[in-house]
């Protein structure tokens, strides 16, 4: 073990992960791990270490550990460009293709804001011109963050960030203080537990989201990242990251197609000139 626990804690997020705590973060991981030495009743952070160390931790510990290391910042409909291209791109992939089924995995759910904005951007799209069934695979390493997507109640506060006042008569009820996901447009969406770095998902999609994951990560754990993804893809799918994330430097045999500012990540096409 590293003399220094939290750098022993950060070596175990980043090998299960591919989370990076160092430097200036590192504050963070500790009231982290402070928290949960208050719920677990564990006396310091050094004694927790000693926990991990056994011949298998605990592996409720472990997930509580996995839980707090994750980052799960979400709101609907986040970036709503995302929201308006999609309609567009799946749009001419029905029409071009003829597919049977519309497969979209939100590879890092969260507690299922992006999800549902997926699924109520498409049934109103179904509104306006017919549509195949679509299938929605939302998977998340948090099963704290997973257990409240599946329960599909938020705060006043979390309908509030990104939801028009329409949206919400339309898709929510009102339960107490909270809103509650209509079954309609919540039973559309699969959850289920997936650790991208070593990624349990056997399906083909037509567009992945994975957005906001590979700001937090080196490299060599990007690319495993990227590489789960691709393998998922359908020939004429698309992947989309964040604003912020770009495979450039990552994947070479990728094209890219740039939608109102939002890129498209596809696998090359026969003749087509390959960006990286």
């Amino acid at each position: 073990m590293s003399p220094n626990p939290l750098d022993f804690f950060a070596n175990v997020i980043e090998r299960e992960t591919g989370i990076i705590y160092s430097g200036t973060n590192l504050y963070q991981l500790q009231m982290r791990l402070e928290d949960i030495c208050r719920k677990e009743g564990v006396k310091s952070i050094d004694e927790l270490a000693l926990r991990f160390q056994g011949p298998g931790p605990e592996l409720q510990l472990k997930q509580k550990l996995l839980d707090l290391a994750t980052n799960n910042e979400t709101l609907f409909f986040r970036d709503p460009i995302y929201f308006t291209t999609i309609g567009s791109f799946l749009q001419e992939l029905c029409d071009r293709e003829r597919i049977p089924e519309i497969r979209i995995w939100s590879a890092a759910s969260s507690t299922g804001q992006e999800a549902l904005s997926i699924a109520m951007t498409l049934d109103e799209l179904s509104e306006k011109k017919a549509l195949p069934p679509v299938s929605i695979l939302a998977t998340d390493i948090c099963e704290r963050a997973l257990a409240r997507a599946k329960a599909g109640l938020y705060t006043e506060f979390e309908v509030m960030r990104g939801l028009s006042e329409e949206r919400r008569k339309k898709y929510f009820t009102k339960e107490g203080d909270s809103w509650r996901v209509r079954h309609s447009i919540h039973s559309r969406i699969q959850y289920g537990y997936n650790n991208l770095i070593r990624s349990a998902v056997y399906q083909r999609f037509h567009l992945i989201f994975c957005r906001n994951v590979l700001i937090y990560q080196k490299v060599d754990m990007k690319r495993s990242v990227i590489e789960a993804l691709y393998r998922q893809l359908e020939p004429s799918g698309a992947i989309l990251l964040g604003a912020g994330e770009t495979m450039v430097g990552l994947k070479e045999t990728v094209e890219s197609e740039v939608r109102n500012t939002v890129t498209y990540y596809m696998k090359p096409r026969e003749g087509a000139k390959r960006a990286s």
